[in-house]
């Protein structure tokens, strides 16, 4: 949260600077800039709900989202544009995000609680967190173009391709732990939203600008290491809502 008060502010402080050079349109214009900022995790359960047997002794486990697990992160985006008209603007994104996991309790295993180790800190390995690289396409749509503040709206296409995650469950009361369980596959998922923001430009050629929106991303592919745990991992499709400060040129 602290990050993304610190960037909205960065860029509405940018946006009121007065500007040194007249204001230009984006069609038959190339844009590059990078971005920096964050995500929320807004809807869908990683873990699913599940009972059953272990090592012949019974378990419960609870549904958790994917909020419950991975908290906000640093996201990394960088992209390249080019004007095809005076309000339309295509987009190639590259993105990467990173998430530590979190430790959480998520059931029972032979009545005293069950924990699930997604953190770095708890596991000595980064195997539990969310890792992505990813790519996307969107058409921004100018709803004014001419001025120096550009606000726009753009739906957005792409894959992202996750890494695999880990996970170690303990009973401590019960003296039980499974370490290293694989919990998802290296997966390729589908990603498709919109995206609403604007950009400021600071002369002909330098511009500011922020972005949001929502993204929904398919499921990644569940791995079955054990039959009694079979279906915890068929984590559900998930959606999110990404934001993020941009710095860039147009030539």
């Amino acid at each position: 949260m602290k990050a993304r008060t610190w960037l909205t502010a960065a860029v509405v402080a940018a946006s009121l600077a007065p500007g040194v050079a007249r204001a230009a349109g984006v069609e038959g214009r190339f844009s590059i800039a990078f971005q920096a900022g964050t995500q929320s995790e807004i809807a869908g359960d990683l873990i699913r709900g599940a009972q059953g047997t272990l090592v012949g002794k019974p378990f419960t486990i609870e549904s958790k989202r994917y909020r419950d697990v991975y908290a906000p992160d640093l996201r990394l985006q960088g992209l390249l544009g080019y004007g095809v008209g005076e309000k339309a603007e295509i987009i190639a994104r590259a993105t990467y995000y990173k998430a530590d996991g979190a430790d959480l309790e998520v059931g029972t295993f032979d009545g005293v609680p069950l924990n699930a180790y997604f953190s770095e800190r708890s596991t000595g390995s980064d195997r539990g967190a969310y890792e992505e690289v990813g790519f996307e396409v969107a058409l921004r749509y100018y709803i004014a173009a001419a001025g120096r503040l550009k606000s726009y709206v753009a739906p957005v296409l792409g894959a992202r391709f996750l890494s695999e995650v880990l996970v170690t469950y303990s009973a401590s009361e019960a003296g039980s732990s499974v370490q290293n369980v694989p919990f998802t596959e290296k997966s390729t998922v589908a990603v498709f939203g919109l995206d609403i923001g604007f950009t400021f430009d600071l002369g002909d050629h330098f511009f500011v600008g922020l972005d949001s929106g929502l993204r929904y991303q398919t499921a990644p592919s569940p791995f079955e290491p054990y039959a009694g745990l079979a279906g915890v991992n068929d984590s559900e499709g998930k959606w999110s809502a990404p934001v993020a400060a941009a710095v860039g040129v147009r030539f």
